[in-house]
C-alpha cells in the first residue's frame, strides 16, 4: 500500500469519526460505481450527506480542499443520485460536504475543516 493510500485512508478514519462525534449517522464508506466514487454516505437528521474526504501532510501544493473542483463535484452530483436510485431513496433532500484533513505528524494533530452544502 502506498503511502497517499495509507494516508487517504487515515483521513477518511479521521472524517468518519469527527462526523459522528457531530452527530451524523454513517451509511456508507467507498461507494463506486461507473459514474465515480463517494468517500462517505452519511445523514444529518433527515438530510443525506455525500461527503469528499481531502487528506494532505503538507501545503505545499494547497489546501486539501483545493483539490475538490467543478468537474469533481460534477462526479460527485451524478454518483449521488446513482446511490440514491440504486437504494431506492427518493429525496431531493440531500447536499455535498467537504472534509478537509491536514495531518500535522511533527505535532500529532490533524486540522479538520468541515464545508456543508458545497456547491462550485
Amino acid at each position: 500500500m502506498t503511502d497517499k493510500i495509507k494516508i487517504g485512508k487515515f483521513g477518511q478514519q479521521l472524517a468518519g469519526q469527527f462526523l459522528l462525534k457531530k452527530g451524523y449517522q454513517l451509511l456508507t464508506e467507498n461507494y463506486y460505481s461507473k459514474e465515480g466514487e463517494i468517500d462517505i454516505v452519511a445523514k444529518d437528521n433527515d438530510q443525506y450527506v455525500f461527503v469528499e474526504v481531502k487528506t494532505r501532510r503538507t501545503l505545499d501544493f494547497g489546501a486539501p480542499e483545493e483539490a475538490v473542483n467543478k468537474n469533481k463535484i460534477n462526479k460527485i452530483i451524478i454518483t449521488a443520485n446513482k446511490y440514491l436510485a440504486e437504494h431506492d431513496i427518493n429525496t431531493d433532500n440531500w447536499r455535498i460536504d467537504i472534509v478537509a484533513i491536514l495531518i500535522k505528524k511533527q505535532v500529532k494533530k490533524a486540522q479538520i475543516n468541515h464545508y456543508k452544502a458545497v456547491n462550485i
